[in-house]
């Protein structure tokens, strides 16, 4: 398995947090992960690293100014929504075939629902068009940020204040599954289930860990979380 990024070691190494719980304020935006408007999904392949690179790269992404920007476009491109009973769709990205018609990159999503400390928990696919499509489960929390709008006639001319709001997508980390991995996963308010694989490599020797179930504490605690009001109580959320 990759290396799991810092912002999960403690979760994952069982040490308690010493952070208070801030609570999760709902914010009204039309993008979500469950219903059109989706999040774009090339805005989660960015913050992806690349496998050559490992690490977090990109960690924050200015979410309503970014998703239907031209830097992000998906015009020519494939996009599709793929329904599945009893989950959440799958938003699926495939770049166009360039003038040379080399293998194209591909990515996409899947909503698994939202910790009680408001982090949105995803499973992504990620391929550069050859065999390999790389499973990994995203951790993101969205925020309030702030930006500066510079207005001479509102500030004086002479200061610059961060007063334009804006919502942030953090990237916490990331944990890798593996090629083509393929199996059971939910969320239980802070209790992230994955199951055995049952996909492409699932028997391989070299892969023992694909062949046992286990359940994750995510101990995450963002300062300022906010929650997508599309995304509460979603096709992910338990009963």
């Amino acid at each position: 398995m990759s290396p799991i990024s810092i912002a999960l070691a403690a979760a994952l190494a069982g040490v308690a947090s010493a952070q208070p719980a801030a609570p999760v304020r709902t914010i009204e935006t039309e993008y979500s992960f469950t219903r059109a408007p989706f999040v774009n999904p090339r805005i989660l392949y960015e913050m992806s690293a690349w496998l050559s690179d490992g690490g977090d790269l990109v960690v924050a992404i200015n979410l309503e100014d970014a998703n239907d920007s031209n830097r992000f476009s998906t015009w020519g491109d494939e996009v599709e929504v793929r329904e599945s009973a009893g989950r959440c769709p799958f938003v699926w990205w495939r770049q166009k075939p360039g003038a040379d018609g080399h293998s194209r990159d591909s990515f996409g999503y899947r909503y698994l629902g939202t910790t009680d400390s408001g982090v949105s928990v995803l499973l992504t696919a990620s391929s550069g068009g050859g065999s390999g499509t790389f499973m990994d489960l995203l951790f993101l929390a969205a925020e309030r940020g702030h930006g500066i709008a510079h207005d001479e006639e509102r500030n004086d001319g002479a200061t610059v204040r961060a007063d334009r709001e804006r919502v942030v997508l953090r990237k916490w980390g990331t944990i890798a599954l593996g090629d083509r991995w393929d199996g059971e996963l939910s969320l239980r308010g802070n209790d992230l289930f994955i199951g055995r694989d049952e996909g492409w490599f699932a028997d391989h020797p070299d892969f023992p860990e694909r062949q046992v179930e286990r359940t994750l504490t995510l101990d995450l605690h963002p300062p300022a979380p906010l929650a997508f009001a599309a995304d509460r109580n979603s096709c992910a959320e338990p009963e």
